[in-house]
């Protein structure tokens, strides 16, 4: 994978002369991947295991089970796992990961990030190709 330098930098930056340097913040770098990824129709979820009670463990456990009921094994042993990144490589798992997540877990939360967008605008390019509209 070939991570593009401009994905990085502001172009301001990269028009400067000397070194140059950049702060990054987590999303920055999560949006970088997945645009570098683009091309290959790479989903990530950044999931949001929150510390708080036993709730969260029901919650946790529940959603487990609600997404081995729907086929998605690999993912629910990632989840009971609490892996803090899940990468799909195919849209349409990635799409009903995401919203079985988001859906069925009130304790557990859940950002998507395709094709260099976040939120919404992440949620309509993945939807389309999910559903084979682009």
């Amino acid at each position: 994978m070939n991570l593009p330098l401009d994905t990085l930098f502001d172009t301001d930056e990269l028009a400067a002369e000397g070194p140059a340097v950049a702060a990054l913040n987590h999303q920055d770098i999560v949006v970088a991947l997945s645009a570098a990824l683009a091309p290959k129709r790479v989903a990530v979820l950044h999931m949001l295991y929150p510390r708080t009670d036993a709730r969260t463990h029901r919650s946790l456990d529940t959603l487990v089970d609600v997404l081995r009921g729907h086929g998605l094994h690999e993912v629910a042993s990632l989840i009971a796992q609490e892996a803090h990144y899940l990468v799909f490589k195919d849209p349409a798992k990635a799409w009903k990961a995401f919203h079985e997540i988001r859906n069925d877990s009130l304790a557990i939360g859940v950002h998507l990030y395709y094709n260099g967008l976040v939120g919404e605008a992440a949620e309509v390019s993945l939807d389309a190709h999910a559903h084979g509209r682009s």
